[in-house]
């Protein structure tokens, strides 16, 4: 007969034979559910990869375009003409620039009105700088804006609306002017008519001023600008610093002819 002692020995043994055994089947089971859920990330990675390499663009870029009203060299958009022989008075500006905004509402009247009086050629050449400056995209995609507004024979009067539009206090990362804002509001303000509007959308939409904005605001920095507004009689610069009136400003310009 075994003593107790002999039971209590072969117990403990099985006991821990048992608690062995369950720590590496925890352990298989545990290597099994990793390898399991690796497996799964990688297809569900796949599966992702390949849906978003499948997916249409929701906004599919239109062929590349320049607004009627580009001027020769393709470098920025042309206001008005003036008569022959008169000066060509140039524009840098920024539709997030705060100062380009006071600018035009100080002087944009005057100068629209004598360009398409004849006293000058007027040329408008926007930049995008302050996309950088305040980490958005709303320079570009009102310049894009502005640029396909050019093309249905908006581009002075929405300009405007854009700067009306501007927000009263710069905001690193906020979104600017809105997608609604730049392809609805502005355009049903002006009223444009169905097909106007149905061009534009699909302009601005499509990006199809793209390359040509990228060309202007690359042009811009060509020409050594690196603040707006900037303003130019024949490539030189006028001294805006000193300017307090459009009358003012308009026998400076006639005086830098």
């Amino acid at each position: 007969m075994p003593t107790n002692a002999t039971n209590r020995r072969e117990q403990l043994r099985r006991q821990q034979e048992a608690a062995a055994k369950q720590r590496r089947t925890t352990r298989i089971v545990g290597v099994i559910a990793g390898v399991l859920a690796l497996v799964l990330i990688g297809v569900f990675a796949a599966v992702l990869v390949t849906s978003q390499q499948n997916k249409p663009d929701a906004t599919p870029a239109m062929a590349q375009i320049v607004p009627p009203n580009a001027n020769a060299d393709k470098n920025g958009l042309v206001v008005a003409q003036g008569a022959a022989g008169s000066p060509t008075v140039t524009l840098y500006l920024d539709y997030q620039c705060p100062n380009c905004r006071i600018f035009e509402m100080n002087f944009g009247q005057m100068l629209d009105q004598e360009a398409q009086a004849g006293t000058w050629t007027l040329v408008n050449k926007t930049m995008t700088f302050m996309d950088s400056n305040l980490n958005n995209t709303a320079s570009t995609r009102a310049a894009l804006a502005a640029s396909c507004a050019a093309t249905v024979g908006h581009y002075a009067d929405y300009g405007l609306e854009i700067y009306n539009n501007q927000a009263a206090q710069e905001v690193r990362g906020s979104v600017g002017f809105t997608d609604e804002l730049l392809r609805v509001t502005i355009p049903t303000k002006l009223g444009f008519t169905p097909d106007q509007l149905t061009q534009f959308q699909a302009c601005y939409d499509g990006r199809a001023t793209k390359d040509f904005v990228a060309a202007v605001d690359k042009g811009a920095y060509t020409d050594g600008v690196t603040g707006t507004p900037t303003l130019r009689v024949n490539g030189k610069d006028v001294d805006l610093s000193k300017i307090s009136s459009a009358a003012q400003l308009k026998s400076l310009i006639l005086a830098s002819a």
